[in-house]
């Protein structure tokens, strides 16, 4: 038997993967084509590698999920766990929005997807130990990290949908965002108290009410603090003591 017929492959060729392929440049791929759409051809078409190749590298769609969700999370600078609880909790708050942004569609994934990173768990666990020491209760602390990080992904969710293009009731194409902001104006002056909120251009771009929303949870955080923690009377917090995240490697 010749040499071909020895390997099943090409004479000289090794099976096994390629030297420059690697599971975390199959996971920057299907970032690149999108976490939530990406097909497994389509990745493989990026690589310039056959579609079989990927499955030396993950065992599945799924797999290729969690590993894309896995180089989301490294690639993301986060907030060390010594800031204050507010400081603290608003920069996880910033790191996964600017994360939701750099990579379009991780915020649906992660609210249909069971999938904790190993360096997450072990990441918001410190910020777990930090609240506590804060003040909170373990229950209350979960429960913090838990609703910041939902509070985003449906946040990041919401706003992107309104740039989706929907009839309106006359069967005319319109953004989803123009017909909030119609059927609202459509309403007599001062029939609502919310007029000026609704008319504002900030209201439907951007983070919407997203730093609001934050903000009115954390004022009824920190009423739960321990009477002996340092920052009981701390209020809203201002520009100057916001967590500004640097390169990934400078908050680990």
């Amino acid at each position: 038997m010749n040499e071909r017929g020895k390997s099943g492959g090409r004479p000289g060729r090794k099976p096994g993967p390629a030297p420059s392929l690697t599971r975390d440049a199959v996971a920057g791929a299907a970032l690149a084509e999108g976490i939530a759409v990406f097909s497994m051809p389509g990745v493989a078409a990026r690589l310039g590698v056959g579609h079989s190749t990927l499955y030396r590298y993950v065992d599945s769609r799924e797999d290729l999920v969690r590993a894309a969700i896995e180089l989301a999370a490294a690639r993301t600078a986060w907030p060390p766990a010594d800031l204050p609880w507010r400081e603290l909790l608003t920069g996880f708050a910033d790191a996964v929005w600017e994360a939701c942004e750099a990579f379009p569609g991780l915020a649906e994934v992660l609210l249909t997807t069971p999938a904790s990173p190993p360096v997450m768990v072990d990441r918001l666990g410190r910020y777990g130990v930090a609240l506590v020491g804060a003040g909170l209760s373990t229950r209350d602390a979960a429960v913090a990290v838990d609703f910041v990080g939902d509070l985003v992904l449906s946040s990041a969710v919401a706003m992107r949908g309104l740039d989706r293009t929907v009839p309106d009731a006359a069967g005319t194409p319109s953004t989803a965002r123009e017909q909030y902001r119609d059927a609202w104006a459509a309403a007599p002056p001062g029939a609502h108290p919310f007029e000026a909120e609704f008319a504002a251009e900030e209201t439907w771009h951007g983070r919407g009410w997203f730093d609001d929303k934050l903000a009115i949870f954390l004022d009824g955080l920190a009423t739960r603090l321990a009477p002996t923690a340092p920052e009981t009377t701390e209020t809203s917090e201002t520009p100057e003591t916001r967590w500004t995240p640097g390169p990934p490697e400078e908050n680990a």
